[in-house]
């Protein structure tokens, strides 16, 4: 690691469809390095979320402070008691 700069690292995905994260890996090191925070960056993800399960715009929720962990089932469980379900299939760009 000695002189190995840590901001720059290869991103490693063992399956045949690596070079999608790659990608992925590539424009997320551009928008960081054009000033985007990690905490922006979780709070725009979180927001795609609550689109993604057809929370309405002006819903209370996208007023709420952007969970720690956007992996945490309790999220959708939450969404889903209150009656938004993720219905279509998005694909990735």
């Amino acid at each position: 690691m000695k002189g190995k700069s840590a901001l720059r690292f290869t991103p490693v995905v063992d399956d045949s469809q690596a070079r999608p994260f790659a990608d992925l890996q590539e424009q997320l090191d551009i928008i960081q390095d054009n000033g985007m925070t990690a905490f922006d960056i979780r709070s725009v993800l979180f927001s795609k979320m609550l689109d993604l399960h057809n929370v309405p715009k002006d819903h209370y929720l996208r007023d709420l402070d952007t969970p720690e962990r956007l992996d945490d089932p309790s999220i959708i469980e939450q969404l889903n008691a209150m009656g938004f379900y993720r219905t279509r299939q998005y694909a990735v760009h």
